[in-house]
């Protein structure tokens, strides 16, 4: 786990239950606690996402609450590429990438949850299990949630997604999945983001980046709960009055080739990493 060692040096190793943790020492007693509950019994914790084979999230309570991510790696290359950082890809979905990827963001960014551990347990050069733990956003909602409870504030909600996109921008990274469920609202109305497994440390092109972020969030989701027309409506509304200095001309292909049509995360995470692959996409 050499790659991982810039990262780590400043936080507290410690081994729980065979997993080598690497703690916020600001937190590291409450949280090294809380982790040990976890493991002794993990059925009183609140699962937050429907619990699978090889992963689960779950919720942590102590002084403050965590959220704790755990991942088990069953084949034998991802296992090798996490533990080597063989393949130094901000766009692999493990939590060895969340790790890297919110260490890059949140020291830059208010929007995105900041990191309290990352623990792993596995022998060279085998990675077998992941851990993360961030903090918990209290009182928080999703917009997928707010739009399911409330389906006639989309056009409300959207020029506050949109700003949160451009701040993105701003503040000098892309998440890659910027769909409604990882961006939650919240008590005081602000936005934020989570789930930072797939994601750019820095911005190629900022015009290209937001065709790509307002296109993708109408064709993956936001799509049940308003109509083409509709969104267009919006987005032009907001670009007229908050992105008045666009480049309709990067800006338009790429927001159209994401709002009708599917783009796989390959080719995703090539034109927002890469200039000669977004140059390649633009081309098309």
């Amino acid at each position: 786990m050499r790659h991982l060692r810039s990262l780590t040096r400043t936080l507290h190793k410690q081994r729980i239950e065979g997993v080598t943790f690497h703690f916020d020492p600001h937190h590291q007693h409450e949280l090294s606690t809380a982790v040990r509950h976890f493991f002794t019994t993990p059925e009183q914790h609140t699962p937050l996402d429907t619990p699978e084979a090889t992963r689960g999230v779950f919720l942590l309570e102590g002084e403050r609450k965590w959220v704790l991510k755990h991942n088990r790696l069953i084949h034998w290359k991802k296992q090798l590429q996490n533990y080597l950082g063989l393949k130094k890809a901000f766009g692999l979905h493990d939590l060895t990438n969340e790790f890297i990827n919110l260490s890059a963001v949140s020291a830059k960014s208010a929007c995105a949850p900041s990191v309290a551990a990352f623990g792993y347990k596995g022998r060279f050069p085998f990675l077998k299990e992941e851990y993360l733990l961030v903090g918990f956003l209290d009182d928080h909602c999703s917009v997928d949630d707010r739009l399911i409870a409330h389906p006639e504030q989309a056009s409300t909600l959207l020029p506050q997604v949109f700003d949160l996109f451009a701040r993105m921008l701003d503040e000098g990274f892309v998440h890659m999945d910027p769909h409604p469920k990882n961006i939650l609202i919240a008590p005081d109305g602000q936005l934020r983001l989570i789930d930072f497994e797939c994601c750019a440390h820095s911005v190629i092109d900022h015009d290209f980046s937001l065709g790509f972020l307002m296109g993708y969030f109408f064709h993956y989701w936001i799509k049940r709960f308003i109509a083409m027309d509709d969104y267009r409506t919006c987005c032009e509304n907001y670009l007229k009055v908050e992105q008045p200095t666009l480049d309709r001309s990067i800006f338009m292909p790429v927001f159209e080739r994401f709002l009708t049509g599917k783009v796989s995360r390959t080719t995703r995470y090539a034109i927002l990493t890469s200039p000669k692959a977004q140059a390649a996409f633009k081309a098309q």
